[in-house]
């Protein structure tokens, strides 16, 4: 049977996640009206209290929620603000699983991999030619750096091409991805010798320019094998650790 305690914290949860979809669903319905919108101010837990007919404790605790999950921003002495750090908080979620081993960096890359896939089929439909004159500048930078530099020229390309697919879900993904990708390439590059790095290079080249062209087939090959390279040094990796 349950104790008065346990029926307590119960009621407790509950009345957080029916206050926490209240708050939400007026903030939705605001944004929805042109109200408010993303770097603007949300009511005040004043107004939300008036408006929705709930406690302050009710109003903070479901703002605190809505703050974890990156889609409000607390300043200081100003008040909240809509915004999307939403690929913040779930890059914590994947460190998580991570750290607990319910994942690995594997399930990472593959995920990444589907990811880039979907953003080169966007962005060879609609790249525009200062969004290639950008990418071609990364791709320059990345084949000229040092190997101490290469994880963060690698990122800086494929945050790129992402980003020219115009799709914000697959650039939140990204956001989610990329620090802990960075560190995987930085792991991977210590291991990689020339002949690896040469192949990751060619990959990378092979993109741009066929997202230049706009052949779908073989910029995709391109970044498969760029990711099947990076797949067989993680193994390697993840094989000395164990």
């Amino acid at each position: 049977m349950k104790n008065k305690g346990d029926e307590k914290k119960t009621e407790k949860t509950q009345d957080t996640e029916k206050v926490y979809h209240l708050v939400i669903e007026h903030i939705k319905n605001l944004a929805e009206s042109g109200e408010v919108e993303f770097g603007s101010k949300i009511p005040s837990e004043r107004e939300l209290m008036s408006t929705l007919g709930l406690s302050r404790n009710s109003v903070r605790e479901a703002l605190r929620c809505l703050e974890n999950m990156g889609i409000i921003e607390s300043r200081h002495g100003q008040g909240n603000f809509l915004v999307n750090h939403v690929g913040n908080s779930l890059g914590s979620v994947f460190s998580i699983l991570l750290v607990t081993q319910q994942s690995n960096y594997i399930e990472i890359s593959q995920l990444r991999r589907f990811v880039e896939i979907g953003a080169y089929l966007l962005a060879s439909r609609q790249a525009k030619e200062e969004e290639l004159e950008r990418l071609a500048y990364f791709l320059e930078e990345l084949e000229c750096c040092s190997p101490e530099e290469r994880p963060k020229k690698d990122k800086n390309f494929h945050d790129e091409l992402i980003k020219i697919s115009g799709n914000n879900l697959l650039g939140i993904l990204n956001d989610a991805l990329s620090d802990m990708f960075e560190r995987v390439i930085s792991k991977a590059s210590a291991r990689a010798g020339q002949a690896e790095w040469e192949k990751l290079r060619d990959c990378h080249r092979r993109v741009y320019e066929n997202l230049r062209k706009k052949d779908v087939q073989e910029g995709i090959k391109a970044i498969r094998e760029h990711y099947n390279v990076l797949d067989e040094e993680i193994k390697k990796m993840e094989e000395k650790l164990l």
